[in-house]
């Protein structure tokens, strides 16, 4: 999820979200032809009435009203979804512990939540490691998600920290930090890192060939793995989104490998392009020519590895 760009598609968002309840679902039948079970490694949702989430209380902000899990139950019926790896999802930061609990609440509802990124203030670095323990009594904890700080100290040792638990980190960046990015990642080459998002390139207006140099470099970097998700909302609506996506797509397997490539969805930020049927009709297309075996990999054994499910 990029904040920072979240309302550049507002207008196409409340179209979108309209389609969360009404459109019909797509025949994915001739594209899944393997029935090979996904897991969704981006999974967003929030009670307003419960947490504290600062990026949504604009009115004009069409993902500001609750998405829980009944929602998502509707918005990928019929789909394989096997578990899901819930996201921390931007709340007040002094609440990071609650809602890590509002999850387990959820959990106990639908056994598929495998696991939780949780936010945890990294830039507290060594003096944040009792507060780390106090999270890691949660079990259902797999990684922590904090905005990139490379040249900040703490924040440096707070990474240092994760391993300590077995945790993962999650990268949200845009295409400009993925130089700094890989210095990072190769200077914490026992830490494993899952880039979101292909690294939010802007699809939409064409951020390839800046993209393509920057994440090219990750190719030997054995620790970091790559999140295939919120491509849809980077492209432009006026055009064909497998087109677009495409391109990128092949680079992210051929940089990553098959061994370090993971399927998300995104959901709800995704409906600011279209709805998670539309989404997972463009993953299978894109993915067709891949083989049984890497399938599998892409759609769900990569994920249990990358985040111990």
């Amino acid at each position: 999820m990029d904040r920072r760009t979240f309302m550049k598609k507002g207008g196409l968002a409340c179209s979108a979200l309209a389609l969360q309840d009404s459109a019909p679902f797509l025949d994915l039948q001739h594209l899944d032809k393997d029935k090979i079970p996904l897991i969704d490694t981006h999974l967003h949702l929030w009670d307003l009435g419960h947490l504290d989430y600062p990026w949504l209380k604009n009115p004009e902000n069409p993902l500001s009203r609750n998405f829980l899990i009944a929602d998502y139950h509707e918005a990928t019926a019929g789909l394989p979804i096997e578990k899901m790896v819930f996201v921390e999802c931007g709340r007040a930061p002094n609440q990071y512990l609650q809602e890590v609990d509002w999850v387990l609440g959820i959990q106990e509802r639908d056994k598929r939540i495998a696991g939780m990124v949780a936010y945890f203030p990294l830039e507290k670095g060594a003096s944040g490691l009792r507060e780390m323990e106090a999270l890691a009594e949660r079990k259902i904890v797999k990684g922590i998600r904090k905005a990139f700080m490379p040249n900040h100290k703490a924040f440096l040792e707070g990474v240092k920290l994760l391993s300590r638990f077995g945790w993962s980190y999650d990268l949200n960046i845009r295409t400009k930090d993925l130089p700094a990015a890989y210095e990072f990642a190769k200077a914490h080459p026992d830490q494993i890192i899952v880039l979101d998002h292909i690294a939010n390139p802007d699809i939409g207006n064409n951020e390839w060939q800046d993209w393509r140099k920057g994440i090219s470099a990750f190719s030997k970097l054995e620790n970091v793995s790559c999140k295939i998700s919120g491509m849809l909302t980077k492209t432009n609506p006026s055009e064909e989104s497998i087109d677009q996506m495409k391109p990128y797509f092949e680079t992210v397997l051929d940089v990553f490998g098959m061994d370090r490539v993971l399927f998300g969805g995104d959901w709800p930020v995704l409906l600011r392009a279209a709805s998670y049927q539309k989404w997972v009709h463009d993953f299978y297309e894109m993915a067709h020519a891949l083989t049984p075996n890497e399938k599998q990999k892409l759609y769900h054994h990569n994920a249990k590895q990358k985040y111990k499910l």
